[in-house]
């Protein structure tokens, strides 16, 4: 979704602000009252390296999106006479201000934000999953290309840094590029919503099926001071198949090698030169040499 910036906003003397339903602030718990054309004015803090002054504070709709739940909220829009002054801070991230704004319109949330409003209905309907269900060793040629794809893409060599691919520089990747589709669709608030109701269920799906069952199981072979490795290795994996959920869910184009692993439905734990793969409910599945 794109919306004005504030250069835009002031251009044409024009900006937003949210209210709860019953019309009050939530920050100063002022209740507004609205009538056509009707004009409020205050003092106006001209001070530009104060970020939130005295004035009637608004703001961009990105701003709104990611300062709010909009869905329980609604959106003012007021113009700015010519007579006003406008204050834009210098380190704004979204919010301006000015001594006098003239109410123009009510808009309920889900007119200028559809998107976030079809994703919270879709929500409702959200059932995790559990993404790692193999319950056989698929072919061991197969996982090696997989696990070579993945370590040509972020440029580290395979084996004993697979841990470390998967937990840095392939988590960077997949977080950057999901992120910022998410991002560009939605903005932060319903990133929030999307990441506690599909992310993290999958997370604990995953995790309590899986996890600790592999952890148990590869903890009986090595020694102590390999556990937190092992253990990172399976963690991350388990954030990679959490994210490939997500793009599933949001239906992104991104994809990645390491989402490979999850469409065959295996963790892998790469330890002593030795690629131990696991599927549904932590069963292991079989071994190979690096």
């Amino acid at each position: 979704m794109k919306f004005e910036t504030i250069k835009e906003l002031v251009k044409q003397r024009k900006g937003y602000k949210y209210l709860s339903k019953d019309r009050t602030s939530p920050y100063q718990h002022y209740k507004y009252i609205f009538r056509k054309g009707k004009v409020f004015t205050t003092h106006l803090n001209i001070n530009k390296d104060e970020g939130c002054g005295e004035g009637w504070n608004l703001a961009t709709l990105d701003w709104i999106l990611n300062d709010t739940n909009i869905t329980d909220k609604i959106i003012i829009e007021f113009t700015i006479p010519q007579e006003a002054e406008i204050v834009v801070p210098t380190n704004t991230n979204g919010k301006f201000r000015t001594n006098i704004i003239k109410y123009k319109k009510i808009w309920e949330p889900k007119y200028l934000f559809p998107k976030v409003f079809e994703i919270t209905e879709k929500l409702k309907k959200y059932k995790p999953i559990n993404l790692i269900t193999a319950t056989t060793l698929p072919p061991k040629t197969k996982i090696k290309a997989i696990l070579t794809k993945i370590g040509n893409q972020v440029g580290n060599q395979v084996g004993n840094q697979v841990g470390n691919q998967v937990g840095n520089q392939v988590w960077n990747q997949i977080w950057n590029q999901v992120w910022n589709q998410i991002w560009n669709q939605v903005g932060d608030q319903i990133w929030n919503q999307v990441r506690n109701q599909v992310w993290n269920q999958v997370w604990n799906q995953i995790w309590n099926q899986v996890g600790n069952q592999v952890w148990n199981q590869v903890r009986n072979q090595i020694w102590n001071q390999v556990w937190n490795q092992v253990r990172n290795q399976i963690w991350n994996q388990v954030y990679v198949a959490s994210y490939f959920a997500l793009k599933q869910f949001m239906q992104l184009k991104y994809n990645h090698p390491a989402f490979n692993l999850v469409k065959i439905g295996i963790i892998v734990v790469c330890i002593q030169n030795k690629v131990k793969v696991f599927g549904k409910k932590g069963i292991f599945l079989g071994e190979f040499d690096e």
